[in-house]
């Protein structure tokens, strides 16, 4: 019994001990970022499932690290090409173009070329142009591009195709051609 009581008086002690004494404020540094960078999702307008033949859509490309993201620009169900183009409009306050790399749909069947950055001193829309330097062009299903970027701040932006155009394999104009964009959202970790 003696040992209980020396024991709850110890214990007694080191709790009141340690509630006294006084402990240094925390420093925080104001204005910095935190190192892991942002948290960065992309969410398309319409689903590829769901979207018909003769759509380009965009897709969550490969994670690139903390502030880096791409978005892979896919084809469903397009006739035979000779060219493409389009125009992809985002808010340059929030994100930067950084680079492309080729998707395997146009390289199947042919050797393209890219023309891929800023169009003009427009910041905020970024000119894609493929054509065929030799080949009989592409159709089918699959990635035709990926567009990687820099994420500048938090906030939220679309990413819309604009002036997109197809030529098929006699280099005439393709109708009825869809173009979904997406939503990308830029939220600062704590």
């Amino acid at each position: 019994m003696k040992c209980r009581v020396l024991s709850f008086f110890l214990i007694a002690t080191l709790i009141f001990l340690g509630a006294c004494q006084k402990k240094e404020p925390e420093k925080k540094e104001a204005g910095k970022k935190v190192s892991a960078g942002y948290v960065i999702k992309f969410k398309p307008n319409d689903s590829l499932e769901l979207v018909p033949a003769k759509t380009f859509i965009l897709q969550p490309g490969p994670v690139e690290g903390a502030n880096k993201f791409c978005i892979d620009v896919v084809a469903k169900g397009i006739d035979p090409l000779s060219a493409l183009s389009f125009d992809l409009n985002f808010d340059p306050a929030v994100a930067s173009y950084q680079e492309y790399r080729p998707g395997f749909l146009l390289e199947q069947k042919g050797k393209p070329l890219y023309k891929v950055g800023p169009k003009g001193e427009q910041k905020g829309k970024l000119e894609v142009k493929v054509s065929y330097e030799s080949g009989e062009g592409a159709s089918g299903t699959g990635k035709v591009v990926t567009l990687c970027f820099k994420a500048l701040e938090p906030g939220r932006s679309n990413f819309l195709f604009e002036n997109g155009e197809l030529l098929g394999s006699q280099k005439k104009k393709m109708p009825d051609t869809e173009w979904v964009g997406g939503l990308l959202w830029i939220l600062e970790t704590r």
